[in-house]
């Protein structure tokens, strides 16, 4: 399964390895030390078939929440930085 996660992470890395021609594409995964499924999907390009061969989930989702208590929130900072530069300039 590393092998074609390291595989599909190489390509999403590489613009000239997602461009490559169809020859080079299938001699590289025939090179790659997967099953034959895997082989198989990777070549006809089929990720369902790919992801039921490495267990994937079906689909992911992912959620983001700002915190509660967030003191920082938007706007909050700004005062405390233009009251550091008053007393900056106070000082000097």
């Amino acid at each position: 399964m590393s092998n074609i996660i390291q595989f599909l992470e190489s390509m999403g890395k590489d613009a000239t390895l997602s461009n490559m021609s169809s020859e080079v594409y299938a001699t590289t995964v025939k090179a790659l030390d997967v099953s034959d499924m895997a082989q198989h999907a990777l070549l006809n390009r089929d990720h369902e078939a790919l992801n039921n061969t490495i267990s994937g989930y079906k689909k992911m989702m992912m959620i983001l929440m700002p915190a509660e208590n967030d003191d920082e929130g938007e706007g909050k900072g700004k005062d405390d930085d233009q009251k550091k530069e008053e007393e900056e300039i106070s000082i000097n």
